[in-house]
């Protein structure tokens, strides 16, 4: 049997398959160890019983002695400017025990970040330009409703400092607005940032291009233009943002909701003056947030955590800060965009050349050309991204900076398989590739770098084609009426799946004196099951039961910080960090044991299931506590002498992506994604009707966390690509939809049956061969909506979210 005939395929409910010697080679690098834990289903799940009981803790869960709370007050308008303020009834309210105003010397027109924009985020003033906006901790001037400003107060109750917050009296200036990016950059619209001539914002991105596209528009045989547009939808965290903050006398402990808490640290230490060694950063469990709580510029993290701090230092108390559900619609993903596009394209499906121009609100998550360079071999590519300053939230790369990219992706070869009557899955076949060049380059990186030669894509999609019945199913749009009066839409896309080349971090594996090991570095968790994968390759690295490995992420006061949850790069980077570790950590308990046993070397012994035996003579064998009992971290009662203990640590940078040379490694894995719909003609409404998912993850270390990702990341998918919407009263400003009441998520009930299906082909860059999984589905699916209603009706409706009224409007009927 070869490389490429060894992995399996999974289908919903199936089970890892084993080489019969336990020995396997995949990605780049040989793996000699054997996989007991590794890729085994029903390994239980580290985090589930305390969360299956209500027995987690959570950041707004804590609580401490004496604890007092803040509020902040909100802009009521769209853009205003506070003429006067006046604090004195808010001041005399019993309960009430401190406040700070935006015009107190310590705060006054401070930032949020300082350091952080001069690095590179607020660029040199140049002539015209806005500038990305400077946040301040407690601004005299709202740029958006909602936004924290003006003044701060912390009361005995959360109820005594919103009433405190009622009494304060403003005296506002209302100043001139836009909400929409495209008339913002009007000649009339009014110019917001002060001292610029343009709402549109400096990016040094703003322009790519490779190839010539003139010429590829010239080679075509055709040559289309179409548009669209995403609106904003929110971050969608499930845990309110809280801060729990005690100043102890120059030194300080914070218990936080943040994705990336050692970049809050840093941020924190810098703001205040103060050695980061003298903050203490504790993080619990975190009830998600999908990207929302790693916004540097976002109020919500730094701000509250500096203006929570600053209370606490001047009532001696510790202070928790808390948002309410309100609160929690403050800014929105960085997807929103009006996107023009361009394609030339052969009679045979082969792309020449692609033009595309995204006006993006307020920032660019990704420029949108992105997959289209490193998943094709389209020679000819330009984009232009422009961001630009509107009277709304700041947006971030919330629920995945790859959204503008896949959307992109989805539409360009959807639209160019439309205009040709070809089945789309022909056209993602024949243009499939890597910066301009098609699929034998990858083939040749395979063989030059150790990867078995596969090809991804191809197989991803006929594992999909039979699942979803592709072949029996296909139409052309608008011709299959279904006996229920709906008309049927299925519709295809693919992309690379990510991330594999990002991500870095530290920790460290210690084996107990019992010979129990621990996993020691910070990490967040934002629920999609990160520890277990992380004790299953500690498990089988060591050589130990996987329920004798635990994991300790609390606190950063440990020296060791795991990469932060994001980017879908978790498992390839922190997997790559903890088994780094574990080998680390083996070999010093070899070497330990080498003087136990009385052999010559290390290389002599074995560890299997936890005990440690000579090679040549398995009789002789010892548990690993018997060989640790006296490696112990410190001087103890009835111990004279130590030996060393074996803790190893590791760090690890898990590089960059792009072409096949000092630039960086290709994308290699691929993913193909299935939807039926159902579209009603009468009334506009979409129904998902099935999803079938196929993604080639490299290796699936967790079975169940994989397809958990998939499962649930198609019903977020979903949810933005025809539900999820933040709306302004246009007259006002005012965002009218900022509740879970008007504001619409998809349920489970709101999507047919979802197949979860993977490959394994070890082409990730990862431990093993892994890539990420995590934001692929919520990614690519809001995208494939569209395709999917047009093949129901034959109208294009590109403006997302695919709501009813526009389906209507496509067929004419309103």
């Amino acid at each position: 049997m070869t490389m490429a005939q060894e992995s399996e395929t999974h289908l919903p409910g199936s089970y890892q398959r084993l080489r019969a010697d336990g020995q396997y080679r995949v990605g780049a690098e040989p793996t000699t160890i054997a996989f007991n834990h590794i890729g085994k289903r029903g390994e239980r799940r580290v985090d589930g019983y305390e969360k299956a009981t209500g027995k987690a803790l959570y950041t707004r869960d804590m609580v401490l002695p004496g604890m007092l709370f803040a509020r902040v007050m909100r802009c009521p308008y769209a853009h205003a400017r506070i003429k006067q303020m006046d604090t004195r009834s808010a001041e005399a309210l019993p309960g009430v025990r401190a406040i700070i105003r935006y015009d107190d010397p310590e705060v006054k027109g401070r930032a949020l970040n300082g350091s952080y924009f001069a690095q590179g985020w607020a660029r040199p003033k140049l002539a015209g330009w806005a500038l990305k906006p400077v946040h301040l901790v407690l601004a005299d001037e709202g740029w958006h409703e909602g936004q924290p400003m003006g003044v701060v107060i912390a009361a005995d109750t959360e109820a005594i400092a919103e009433q405190a917050l009622r009494l304060v009296r403003v005296e506002w200036e209302e100043l001139p607005f836009v909400l929409d990016q495209e008339d913002a950059l009007k000649p009339d619209a009014p110019v917001l940032r002060p001292g610029a001539t343009s709402n549109e914002i400096h990016d040094p991105r703003k322009t790519f291009k490779f190839g010539d596209v003139e010429k590829g528009f010239q080679e075509a045989d055709r040559v289309i233009e179409f548009q669209a547009r995403r609106r904003a939808h929110l971050w969608a965290g499930a845990e309110m943002p809280s801060v729990l903050v005690r100043w102890l006398d120059g030194r300080m402990e914070l218990w936080v909701h943040e994705q990336q808490p050692y970049h809050a640290k840093q941020l924190l230490a810098e703001w205040l003056d103060i050695g980061m060694d003298q903050i203490t950063m504790n993080t619990v469990y975190q009830g998600c947030s999908f990207g929302g709580r790693g916004n540097p510029a976002n109020h919500s993290e730094n701000g509250m955590n500096i203006l929570a701090t600053l209370l606490s230092k001047r009532t001696g108390r510790p202070i928790k800060m808390l948002y309410d559900r309100r609160d929690t619609f403050f800014g929105e993903s960085g997807d929103i965009a009006t996107s023009y596009f361009k394609v030339g394209f052969k009679n045979d499906g082969t792309i020449t050349a692609v033009q595309m121009k995204n006006i993006f609100a307020v920032y660019v998550a990704a420029t949108g050309v992105d997959h289209l360079v490193e998943n094709t071999k389209i020679p000819n590519l330009s984009c232009e991204a422009i961001p630009v300053d509107v009277s709304i939230g700041p947006a971030w790369w919330a629920r995945c900076e790859h959204l503008p990219s896949c959307l992109s992706l989805t539409l360009v070869f959807d639209h160019v398989a439309a205009e040709l009557g070809m089945d789309p899955i022909e056209v993602a076949l024949k243009n499939d590739g890597n910066h301009g060049h098609d699929v034998s380059y990858l083939l040749q990186y395979m063989r030059e770098h150790g990867f078995p030669e596969r090809d991804s894509l191809k197989e991803c999609i006929e594992i999909g084609k039979r699942a979803i019945g592709w072949d029996e199913k296909w139409h052309q749009p608008g011709a299959r009426k279904l006996p229920n009066g709906k008309l049927h839409g299925i519709a295809f896309t693919w992309d690379h799946n990510w991330d594999d080349s990002r991500g870095t971090g530290s920790a460290a594996v210690m084996i107990e004196n019992d010979g129990s090991v621990n996993i020691i570095g910070q990490h967040v968790d934002i629920g999609p099951n990160p520890w277990t994968p992380l004790c299953q390759i500690v498990a089988d690295e060591i050589g130990v039961p996987f329920e004798s490995v635990h994991i300790k992420p609390w606190t950063l006061d440990t020296g060791f910080a795991l990469m932060s949850p994001d980017g879908s790069a978790n498992l390839v980077a922190n997997g790559a960090i903890v088994r780094k570790a574990a080998q680390k950590a083996r070999r010093m308990l070899l070497e330990l044991a080498a003087e136990v046993f009385e052999v010559a070397c290390p290389e002599e012994l074995d560890i299997q299931n936890g005990a440690i035996f000579v090679k040549a003579d398995p009789g002789r064998t010892k548990t690993i506590r018997q060989v640790v009992t006296k490696a112990m971290p410190m001087h103890c009662s009835g111990a004279f002498w130590t030996q060393p203990p074996v803790l190893a640590w590791a760090w690890h940078a898990q590089g960059i992506w792009g072409q096949a040379d000092e630039t960086g490694r290709p994308r290699l894995c691929r993913q193909a994604h299935f939807m039926e719909v159902e579209v009603d003609p009468d009334t506009g409404q979409v129904d998902v009707t099935r999803v079938v998912n196929v993604n080639d993850v490299g290796k699936a270390v967790s079975p169940e966390a994989v397809e958990g990702q998939m499962y649930g990341g198609t019903i977020l998918g979903v949810s933005r690509g025809l539900i999820e919407e933040m709306v302004w009263d246009p007259r006002t400003g005012v965002l009218l939809n900022g509740n879970l009441l008007d504001y619409k998520y998809a349920t489970a009930l709101d999507c047919g049956p979802i197949d979860t299906c993977f490959i394994e082909t070890g082409l990730g860059h990862g431990p093993y061969g892994t890539c990420g999984i995590g934001e692929a589905t919520p990614t690519i699916i809001p995208a494939l909506l569209s395709p999917a209603v047009y093949n129901a009706i034959g109208k294009w409706v590109d403006d997302f979210p695919i709501t009813p009224e526009k389906v209507l409007q496509a067929l004419g009927k309103i």
